[in-house]
């Protein structure tokens, strides 16, 4: 067997392993959304959204108070965690390019983008539940915070980082300031990926529940009160899934695929309001 014959075979092995491995990944990814469809369906009701919890074992009932509670937890978080990781990511890109604190906060960030969420929600009991004397869903937004910045904050450092630094220097050509240099051209020229970026932020802290489990606990009755106890899909789900009535674990798989659909359609908004704004094609 000649040589060429032996890197067309070890190409063509390596050509099926990662096919196959593609193929299985995909597999279980259409397995999984499917079963939330498949169950999660017969559970949509209007009632679901207008109505608020029934006491237990007693038929009827909806999430009004978690889908409520949950978005303006997320809402306040992404308020807190975005601008904080967007600033962070600049700092690294423009102010500290090539200086050891960079590097250093880079790796405190892999590493705090590792870190189990359930760290992050005893850490803020710790700090913010504990002294205060009670649960609140401004603990559960600051957690759900801390879990988004450094993802954000890296993924705009990396973003601002493939920017050409010859545009900023035509810029400067023209007198501009540099802070005017960042925002009119370089995040401009960066917006795709810090877009998308905040999207998986967003996508990453939708789903989490063991954070909320020690900072925004829960509640079953409606509060959109930010300093006492918030309730919130997920804690719901949770909730319900290990109750023994047969009417929570409907309404948990409705809440598992309200949340699935939350993210598509947020993903979707996100890059038509790109190509809008800035003239791209959506690449979805």
């Amino acid at each position: 067997m000649t040589t060429a014959q032996v890197r067309k075979l070890k190409n063509g092995i390596a050509l099926t392993v990662c096919t196959i491995a593609a193929f299985l990944g995909l597999f279980w990814l259409i397995f999984i959304l499917w079963d939330v469809l498949v169950h999660g369906i017969g559970g949509l009701h209007l009632s679901l959204f207008m109505n608020d919890p029934a006491p237990p074992g007693i038929e009827g009932g909806g999430l009004r108070n978690a889908f409520v509670g949950h978005l303006i937890i997320t809402f306040f978080a992404t308020l807190i965690g975005v601008p904080i990781g967007i600033l962070g990511g600049t700092f690294l890109a423009e102010y500290a390019r090539g200086r050891k604190i960079a590097r250093v906060i880079s790796v405190l960030s892999d590493i705090m983008v590792s870190v189990p969420s359930i760290v992050i929600g005893t850490f803020i009991y710790a700090v913010i539940v504990k002294p205060v004397g009670h649960f609140s869903g401004w603990a559960g937004a600051v957690a759900l915070a801390i879990i988004m910045i450094p993802v954000v904050l890296r993924t705009t450092e990396d973003m601002l980082s493939l920017v050409p630094w010859t545009l900023r220097e035509a810029a400067f050509a023209l007198g501009a300031p540099y802070y005017k240099v960042i925002i009119h051209v370089v995040y401009r020229a960066a917006a795709a990926g810090i877009l998308t970026g905040i999207l998986l932020s967003i996508a990453r802290v939708v789903g989490e529940t063991a954070p909320l489990l020690f900072t925004s606990f829960n509640n079953s009755f409606f509060s959109a009160n930010m300093n006492e106890p918030v309730s919130s899909l997920t804690v719901t789900i949770f909730q319900y899934a290990m109750g023994p009535y047969s009417n929570w674990h409907s309404q948990a798989w409705a809440a598992s695929l309200m949340i699935t659909l939350f993210i598509l359609v947020l993903a979707v908004l996100g890059r038509l309001l790109l190509a809008w704004r800035y003239g791209k094609r959506p690449t979805i």
